[in-house]
């Protein structure tokens, strides 16, 4: 006799995890550098996601705040945030080795980004080459408005979710070069 027993699961599992595994499939289907980059930027996006909704509780922790806000689609937008954001802030400093057009067209497949999402990455590039000072603040305050749709917040909060994606990018890229570094990925993928 099998025993079934239900586990009530929290919205983090079921919204987070439960879309890694389409996530990481489109990124396989990427040419090798690619594939290995946006495979770690989802598995960090998840880890991400564990800490912030449910272990940081930290009085300013925006998403902590709004766990119970957090349903199917902003789990979407929250994979969506981190693969823009951390792909804006390689190609803006391996401006040499990546080209933008083709690292975020690998972008959109990957997290299936729409018309709208595209211009919003696109535009989010061009205010980071241009504007590098406002590029965190600017991406900072997308994140609540397309995240939740908050409009306003606090500077505490502000500063929250900057000091967030400053760090989800360190951590990102430290596991994603800790073995093997950048160029030698990049040599490995071109065949070189």
């Amino acid at each position: 006799m099998q025993l079934h027993i239900r586990q009530k699961q929290d919205p983090v599992t079921l919204y987070l995890e439960g879309q890694k595994e389409s996530y990481l499939a489109r990124a396989a289907q990427e040419t090798p550098f690619y594939e290995a980059y946006y495979m770690q930027c989802i598995e960090s996006t998840v880890a991400d996601g564990y800490e912030m909704f449910l272990l940081d509780f930290s009085r300013e922790n925006y998403f902590r705040a709004n766990v119970e806000r957090l349903d199917l689609e902003s789990g979407k937008r929250f994979f969506k945030l981190a693969g823009i954001h951390h792909t804006i802030r390689v190609v803006r400093r391996r401006k040499k080795q990546l080209d933008w057009e083709e690292m975020s067209a690998a972008m959109a497949r990957v997290y299936e980004l729409n018309e709208k999402e595209r211009q919003m990455a696109d535009i989010l590039y061009r205010c980071a080459s241009l504007y590098q000072s406002g590029f965190a603040e600017l991406f900072a305050r997308t994140t609540a408005r397309y995240l939740f749709h908050t409009i306003e917040m606090t500077p505490q909060t502000l500063a929250f979710l900057l000091n967030f994606w400053y760090n989800s990018y360190s951590s990102f890229m430290a596991s994603f070069v800790g073995y093997v570094p950048f160029h030698i990925r990049l040599q490995k993928a071109s065949g070189s």
